[in-house]
């Protein structure tokens, strides 16, 4: 199983990235997962993505049951997610999973839904499971119609929060540090508007304090 990683934020509560593995089984009843760890939940925007690492069902031939059975590469690649305004909670919205694609019989179908919670955690739901029935291979038996009965998603989260410019961040890399200050010290004196601060209208010691005030990676 792929480890947790957790990138923490020296400033901020919770993580600035997260990387969570998921493991999710089910006979076909609605099942939830939540994340052992949390993303900052103060965010102005959140990049999510979602992939869809590994797929094996469990059948049922005649009664007597086999799996579970790899059948990733019998699925369509899949990753959903995107950039979403923060901050928590938010809505990473809905994937549907159908295979095959109608309007032939299905034999596995599901609704994974993302959201983080007002906290920075991270939840999936996974809904409307359908287990149908399928032709493989089996010792024995040879070519058979199976009963799907149980499947098991593998899946991989990951969170982004990205730290974005603030006001004292005169070079715009996300913090204030030394390079901002002298940046402002070169425009000491004159009306630059990306060293003018506090916005009136001169670079002054208001600056020079506000920038000190603001020290650090941006909030």
């Amino acid at each position: 199983m792929t480890p947790l990683i957790v990138v923490a934020s020296s400033v901020l509560a919770g993580a600035d990235t997260a990387i969570w593995p998921v493991s999710i089984e089910t006979s076909g009843e609605d099942v939830s997962w939540t994340s052992p760890s949390a993303v900052r939940p103060d965010g102005l925007e959140y990049e999510l993505e979602v992939i869809l690492t590994g797929v094996a069902v469990d059948v049922s031939y005649l009664g007597i049951g086999f799996g579970p059975i790899d059948v990733t590469d019998q699925l369509p690649d899949s990753s959903f997610g995107g950039v979403i305004d923060g901050p928590c909670p938010i809505d990473g919205g809905t994937t549907s999973i159908i295979e095959p694609p109608p309007p032939d019989p299905v034999t596995i179908a599901f609704d994974i839904s993302l959201l983080l919670d007002g906290t920075g955690q991270g939840n999936i739901l996974m809904e409307n499971i359908v287990l149908g029935t399928a032709t493989t291979e089996i010792p024995i038996f040879g070519e058979v119609t199976v009963q799907l009965e149980k499947i098991y998603v593998d899946m991989e989260m990951t969170v982004d929060v990205p730290l974005l410019p603030c006001a004292t961040d005169i070079n715009g890399d996300a913090q204030t540090d030394v390079n901002d200050i002298l940046l402002l010290l070169a425009a000491y004196g004159t009306t630059d508007p990306d060293s003018d601060i506090d916005g009136d209208g001169i670079v002054g010691v208001n600056d020079v304090l506000q920038l000190i005030a603001g020290w650090g990676p941006c909030n």
